[in-house]
C-alpha cells in the first residue's frame, strides 16, 4: 500500500468544498435553514484523531527505540510491534485522513458560504470549530500513517543482498556454464 498523497486528499476535499458551498446555498434559496454542525460531531471529530494517535503510541515507541538502537549498534533490537496491529493502524490512519479531508472540505465550503452571504449566521462559529476538528482528524491520520512507514534500508544492506551494491536495480548477468 502506498502512502496517502496530498493530491489525493485535495482530490477528496475539492468536491466536498463544492458540496459544502452549493448544497446549503440551494437549501437557503428554497427557504431552508443553513446546516449547523451539532455539538456531538464537534466533539467526535477531534476525539477520533486523538484516539488514533493514542492507538499509535506502541508504534511511536518502537520507532524511537529503533532510532536509538541505530545510534548505538551494540544495544539489542527493540521488541517488534505486532504486524497485524501495524497494518490495521495504517489502514485506519488512511481512512481517517481521507474522511478528515472530506469533513474539512464540507465545513470549509459551509463556512465560506456563510461568510459570503449577506447575513452572517450565528452558527458560523460552530461550523468553523467543526472545520478545525476535522483538520485535527486529518493531521492525525497523516501523522500516524507516516509513523507506520517502514524504515529505509541503508546501502550496506543492499550491498549484502545483491552483491554488487546496486540495490537490485542493476542488470544481472548470466555466467556461462
Amino acid at each position: 500500500m502506498r502512502p496517502t498523497k496530498i493530491l489525493t486528499l485535495i482530490g477528496w476535499m475539492v468536491p466536498s468544498i463544492t458540496a459544502g458551498f452549493l448544497i446549503p446555498r440551494i437549501l437557503v434559496v428554497n427557504g431552508g435553514k443553513i446546516p449547523v454542525t451539532s455539538l456531538s460531531l464537534l466533539l467526535t471529530l477531534p476525539i477520533i484523531g486523538i484516539l488514533l494517535v493514542v492507538a499509535a503510541i506502541p508504534m511511536i515507541r518502537y520507532r524511537r527505540a529503533l532510532a536509538a538502537q541505530r545510534k548505538t549498534p551494540t544495544s539489542t533490537r527493540p521488541k517488534r510491534v505486532n504486524p497485524f496491529y501495524a497494518v490495521r493502524l495504517v489502514l485506519m490512519a488512511k481512512a481517517i485522513a481521507i474522511s478528515g479531508a472530506i469533513f474539512a472540505g464540507w465545513h470549509l465550503g459551509l463556512v465560506w458560504m456563510q461568510l459570503t452571504s449577506p447575513v452572517v449566521a450565528s452558527s458560523i462559529v460552530q461550523n468553523a470549530l467543526a472545520m478545525v476538528g476535522s483538520l485535527v482528524m486529518l493531521a492525525a491520520g497523516i501523522f500516524v500513517e507516516r509513523i507506520c512507514r517502514l524504515p529505509e534500508d541503508g546501502p550496506e544492506s543492499n550491498l549484502a543482498a545483491n552483491g554488487n551494491g546496486s540495490g537490485g536495480k542493476g542488470k544481472t548477468e548470466a555466467t556461462p556454464a
